[in-house]
């Protein structure tokens, strides 16, 4: 006798073939990025081009849509799970549908090249050399907004939004940072007058990058990373890749600078850590996934900056240095690494900016993005309204391209529409610690000693363990008590902290 759900299970065992196929692809960007010989760059950009057309392929097949239909008619013997698994497929397949193989393959061939000519253009401050790369990437991406927009009744800017942050809106995120742009100049500055009056030592010594690597590897170990089921590697920007038993995050090292390789390492163990403690069971399924990347940058934004930059956690972070890696003197006290970690002042490079900054680098670079989409905007104008919009926000203007406007990947890699999410995941991140600290009031005691246990239990207990079942409103609900993102609470915290 046939199952009642029997087209939704076969739907499941595709489902699970494409994720497989998406985790091998994840692994081809992990090693272009970590070691992949010179030579060998124009080979794998057609390999990764046609790896992603036959993704696409498999996943808007005729096959794929007929089960989906099927499995509309087994819904009322589907449980809850499985109708979150339906439903999201059902988006996925209808926002990818009126997108032809060979619109994705574009995509994808230009991306990828575009992704290796802009390590070469930023480490030699080129950015003509970027231009025809990032022109067609920008073309590419507009064609794809494009057919969505037509296809999803959506705007271009709401279509790329949510493909990273689902069920958020352009207008949803100007109404939060025209809240931050009102406040953030301001108290920028009142923090930056306080800290004036502060003595702060500079770290001095260079610190070799085996040094540096054996710090971030023993913090992951603090922080509850499986090294089992995980790796971490060196490459020119930190990210975070791959499936939930095999994570791979990178950093980037400056031996004069070991605290922006160490927070970018707890930066991206706050995504491995979310990766690793998705819900097990579904996890070859949609539903099994994280959030959108809103929810995935809290989860490193509360390591990084909640936890990492805490009173608490800098203590422990001094007496592991002294104890464990001999560093000592007075430049190294927790004192000194606590003023280290919050200091406040507009700078250049976003992943090292301090948090009250850090939302200025975001605000312009989504303003930009709004250009680039709706105004065809070409690379060649990219250096000019980029520097106009630094002096605007943060009162500085690059020197270089390579510190400005070609600083990040995620433009060449044809991620527009993913910066906002950096700003919700910070705020998300700090609803997220007060509704942790309200539960458990020992999480600062445990930081105070470097464990990371009474946090990740609320993290696990209250968001991460949901993967993808809920709307993005209703796991925020479920995990801070609050349906919206909350930005005037952001601000709150900030003045608490820094004033």
């Amino acid at each position: 006798m046939a199952s009642k759900t029997e087209n939704y299970q076969r739907l499941e065992q595709e489902l699970a073939k494409i994720t497989h196929m998406r985790n091998i692809g994840m692994l081809a960007h992990w090693d272009a990025a970590t070691g992949l010989p010179k030579e060998s760059v124009s080979s794998r950009n057609e390999e990764i081009a046609t790896f992603s057309a036959v993704i696409h392929e498999m996943s808007t097949s005729g096959k794929i849509g007929q089960l989906i239909d099927a499995s509309q008619g087994e819904v009322d013997y589907l449980d809850e799970w499985q109708k979150s698994n339906l439903a999201l497929t059902k988006k996925s397949y209808d926002s990818q549908i009126c997108i032809s193989s060979d619109i994705q393959h574009e995509f994808s061939l230009a991306s990828s090249a575009s992704e290796f000519a802009w390590r070469q253009a930023r480490a030699n401050n080129d950015f003509k050399l970027l231009i025809p790369y990032l022109d067609r990437v920008f073309n590419a991406v507009r064609k794809i907004a494009d057919l969505q927009s037509q296809k999803l009744k959506k705007s271009s800017m709401d279509v790329l939004i949510d493909s990273f942050d689902p069920g958020r809106t352009s207008s949803e995120i100007s109404d939060v940072f025209n809240i931050l742009k009102a406040q953030l100049p301001g108290l920028t500055e009142k923090i930056i007058q306080k800290q004036k009056g502060e003595k702060v030592i500079a770290l001095s010594k260079p610190i070799d990058e085996a040094s540096q690597r054996a710090i971030g590897l023993k913090i992951m170990e603090t922080m509850g990373f499986n090294m089992d089921r995980g790796r971490l590697d060196k490459s020119v920007h930190p990210f975070c890749i791959g499936s939930n038993d095999d994570v791979r995050l990178t950093t980037r090292y400056d031996e004069n600078n070991f605290i922006s390789s160490l927070f970018g390492v707890i930066h991206e163990t706050g995504h491995g850590l979310y990766q690793q403690n998705l819900p097990a069971k579904y996890r070859n399924q949609p539903v099994g996934g994280p959030l959108g990347m809103a929810f995935h940058e809290s989860q490193s934004l509360i390591m990084e900056m909640q936890a990492g930059t805490c009173r608490q956690f800098t203590q422990f972070l001094a007496k592991l240095l002294k104890d464990d890696f001999a560093f000592s003197g007075p430049e190294y006290s927790e004192e000194n690494l606590y003023k280290l970690v919050t200091r406040v002042k507009p700078s250049f490079i976003r992943v090292d900016a301090d948090e009250v900054t850090y939302p200025l680098h975001i605000i312009l670079r989504f303003e930009i993005e709004k250009t680039i989409l709706e105004d065809n905007m070409k690379a060649a104008e990219l250096p000019e309204l980029w520097n106009s919009k630094m002096q605007q926000y943060l009162g500085i203007v690059p020197k270089t391209d390579s510190e400005g406007c070609m600083q990040d990947i995620h433009w060449p890699s044809g991620w527009l529409g993913y910066f906002p999410s950096y700003t919700n995941g910070a705020i998300i991140a700090n609803m997220l610690m007060r509704a942790a600290k309200a539960k458990y009031s020992e999480i600062d005691s445990e930081l105070n000693k470097g464990s990371f246990q009474s946090l990740n239990k609320y993290l696990n207990d209250n968001l991460r363990q949901y993967g993808s079942s809920k709307l993005s409103a209703d796991l925020l609900k479920a995990s801070t008590g609050h349906d919206s993102v909350q930005p005037n609470m952001f601000i709150d915290y900030l003045q608490d902290k820094y004033l």
